[in-house]
C-alpha cells in the first residue's frame, strides 16, 4: 500500500507540474500577492523573525521577504508545509522535509534564486537565514488555478510530533482578465 501511494504522490506531480509549465508563464502578470504575515514563530527553534510584502513601485509586482534565525539544525527532523486554499473552499497542499526538498529540481531552484541557504549541505546549520524577493507563485513553479484569491500557508514543523516551527499566511489574488485590462487603459 504504502509503494502505491509513493507512486501515486509521483503521478500527481507529474501532471501537476505539466500543467503548471503549460498554464502558469503565460498569466504570471495576472498574479499579485498581498499581507504576508508571521503567525506564530516558536522561541524555542526560532527567533527575530522578519516577514514582509511590498514593492519597489507602482509598476513593479509584489515581493515577500521573510528572515529569522534558526536555533538548532534543521535536517529530516523538520519538514516544510506549503498550503494553496481558495477564499472561496478547497485546499492543495504540498509537504516535505527540508533536506529532502532540495532534492527536487525546481524546488533546488527556487531556493538557490531567492534564499541564502547553503544547498550542498543539509542539515542547514543554526544561523541567520532569508528569503528573499519572493514572487508568488514563483517563476519556476507557475500554478493552474482558476480567478479568485487564495490563502498561502508557509509551515515548518518537527517532522515527528508536528509541533509547531513558524507559519506565515499570505494572500494570492489571480484575475486572467489583469493584462488585458491594462493593456487596454494604455495608449498608444
Amino acid at each position: 500500500m504504502n509503494n502505491i501511494n509513493k507512486y501515486l504522490t509521483r503521478i500527481f506531480l507529474i501532471v501537476y507540474i505539466i500543467l503548471m509549465l503549460v498554464f502558469g508563464y503565460w498569466a504570471s502578470d495576472a498574479y499579485r500577492q498581498e499581507r504576508a504575515k508571521l503567525k506564530y514563530a516558536n522561541p524555542k527553534y526560532i527567533k527575530d523573525p522578519v516577514v514582509f510584502t511590498g514593492r519597489r513601485n507602482r509598476n513593479s509586482p509584489y515581493q515577500t521577504n521573510m528572515s529569522c534565525t534558526i536555533l538548532v539544525p534543521f535536517g529530516n527532523n523538520v519538514s516544510f508545509a506549503t498550503t494553496f486554499t481558495m477564499v472561496s473552499g478547497g485546499d492543495f497542499r504540498l509537504v516535505t522535509k527540508a533536506c529532502d526538498c532540495s532534492k527536487s529540481k525546481w524546488i533546488h531552484d527556487f531556493m538557490q534564486s531567492y534564499t541564502n541557504l547553503t544547498l550542498k549541505k543539509c542539515p542547514y546549520p543554526p544561523g541567520r537565514y532569508a528569503y528573499y524577493n519572493i514572487e508568488l507563485p514563483p517563476k519556476n513553479i507557475p500554478l493552474p488555478i482558476v480567478q479568485g484569491d487564495y490563502w498561502i500557508k508557509f509551515e515548518f514543523f518537527v517532522t515527528d510530533t508536528k509541533e509547531p516551527i513558524v507559519e506565515v499566511d499570505s494572500l494570492l489574488h489571480y484575475d486572467p482578465t489583469a493584462n488585458a485590462k491594462r493593456s487596454k487603459g494604455k495608449k498608444g
